[in-house]
């Protein structure tokens, strides 16, 4: 889940970052386009991505034990197309599109994945797990623009996004690895069994 998280936040913020650059320099857009209609476009799709995201999700959940992550996974796949016209196509409003449709499936992750992590790790250490989490993933994740501005200066920004996009796949990828160890090991690895604060929570209310 946290290697699938680097991947996934270096592909976003790298996007984020070299959006309006992009725009600017490959599609034609003036500055104050590149940036109202970039922002406009986050905003939106990530407020009602966010919803659709944490409303699936729950829904796959009651079907699946691994309901959640088969649903960030199949959101970051299903992004990945409209990424890439967004990138490739010469047609303003095709590349405002495309970003809109994929941002809207990029956002799905946010609520779900913290309903992951705690589902995966004992109720003691759920502020730990996404702590660590967090760490991870912004540390790591934050190189993506470094690195995209590196293939940019050996190439082109519009392989370096391309790049980008292959990233946030294999982060789906990885996070339908994570379904195989689920549906073997359950939600709960048996190792975490002992740790789980439920238990202990529950003998103590019993004594008392």
């Amino acid at each position: 889940m946290i290697v699938a998280g680097v991947c996934i936040t270096f592909s976003s913020v790298s996007f984020v970052t070299w959006g309006i650059d992009y725009a600017t320099n490959y599609k034609n857009f003036s500055i104050r386009e590149a940036a109202l209609s970039l922002a406009v476009i986050a905003l939106l799709s990530s407020v009602f991505g966010a919803l659709c995201g944490g409303y699936f999700a729950d829904l796959a959940q009651k079907r699946f034990v691994y309901g959640r992550i088969l649903v960030i996974a199949l959101a970051f796949l299903a992004a990945a197309p409209f990424l890439l016209l967004a990138i490739q196509s010469d047609e303003k409003l095709m590349v405002l599109a495309g970003f809109f449709v994929a941002m809207f499936f990029m956002s799905w992750y946010h609520g779900p994945t913290t309903a992951v992590l705690h589902d995966l790790t004992p109720q003691r250490a759920h502020a730990t797990a996404i702590g660590l989490y967090m760490f991870a993933t912004q540390l790591l994740g934050a190189l993506g623009p470094l690195l995209i501005g590196k293939v940019s200066d050996m190439s082109d920004l519009q392989i370096g996004l391309q790049a980008a996009t292959a990233v946030m796949v294999f982060g789906a990828l990885l996070l339908l690895l994570v379904i195989y160890f689920v549906r073997r090991d359950g939600l709960h690895h048996p190792r975490l069994a002992s740790f789980r604060a439920e238990n202990g929570i529950v003998a103590t209310k019993a004594t008392i």
